[in-house]
């Protein structure tokens, strides 16, 4: 990370990482999301669990290059991947009510400690549509992952009743990946877009913690790399091998 990035992200929780996914890769995982996807339901909001097992193309995003030296820097090179899923959203469906926060279920948190940042669960939310101001989507307040008095935030604002300017939707571009801390106030606003909103979310843990109870079964998935199998491997304090960044 740059020091403007990590200036960035102490300050406000949350990164947009441009281009995290090149043209390709959005194509491939597009077309793949097509099959799992009901085009046919009249449903207007699919969650997918586990979309890791969807093929190597969804595999390559647990350690994808672009987003490695992230979690290495926001968590450290012990970290493990906890969970796995995907949102994708059609016109007019409902959003979630904010949550989050320091503190929040035992492993929503940010420190800062000996000259550098340290998070709890953390997550990257790969953008495979557009998500433009106004679209819905991600939203947050920027900032309260390092708030002190949370249960000031009005419950109407909590539920979208109300939206003042402190509540933001920070807009991407399809191959844009949005990494945020847990400890931050997030949720998601209804979509209002005639277009689809297809977020996949990989959410990273400290290597002895989880959230998740239920564990990666490493003997689902084909074509595993030694890093790989390591990142997925269950959370534990000892003989957990480095995460090591990939080669320039």
């Amino acid at each position: 990370m740059t020091p403007e990035e990590i200036f960035f992200f102490d300050n406000h929780g949350y990164l947009v990482v441009k281009n995290a996914l090149n043209l390709e890769e959005l194509t491939r995982l597009n077309a793949i999301a097509d099959l799992h996807y009901p085009e046919v339901s009249s449903q207007v909001q699919f969650h997918g669990n586990s979309i890791s097992q969807w093929g190597q193309d969804y595999v390559a995003l647990i350690d994808h290059p672009r987003i490695l030296p992230y979690l290495l820097e926001l968590i450290d090179s012990s970290f493990r991947i906890d969970h796995d899923y995907c949102i994708f959203m059609r016109h007019g469906a409902r959003g979630m009510d904010l949550h989050g926060g320091e503190g929040h279920e035992g492993d929503h948190w940010y420190k800062w400690r000996d000259g550098r940042m340290r998070n709890g669960l953390t997550v990257v939310t790969y953008a495979l549509s557009d998500c433009k101001a106004g679209d819905g989507g991600f939203i947050c307040i920027p900032g309260t992952h390092k708030g002190n008095y949370l249960q000031g935030i009005p419950r109407e604002v909590v539920t979208q009743e109300r939206r003042p300017d402190y509540v933001i939707q920070p807009p991407v571009a399809a191959g844009d990946a949005i990494i945020f801390t847990e400890a931050l106030v997030h949720g998601t606003r209804a979509w209002s877009a005639s277009y689809e909103r297809r977020a996949l979310l990989y959410k990273y843990s400290p290597g002895y913690s989880a959230w998740s109870s239920n564990y990666y079964s490493i003997e689902k998935y084909e074509g595993l790399t030694d890093q790989q199998r390591r990142i997925m491997s269950p959370p534990s304090v000892g003989g957990r091998p480095d995460v090591v960044a990939p080669s320039r």
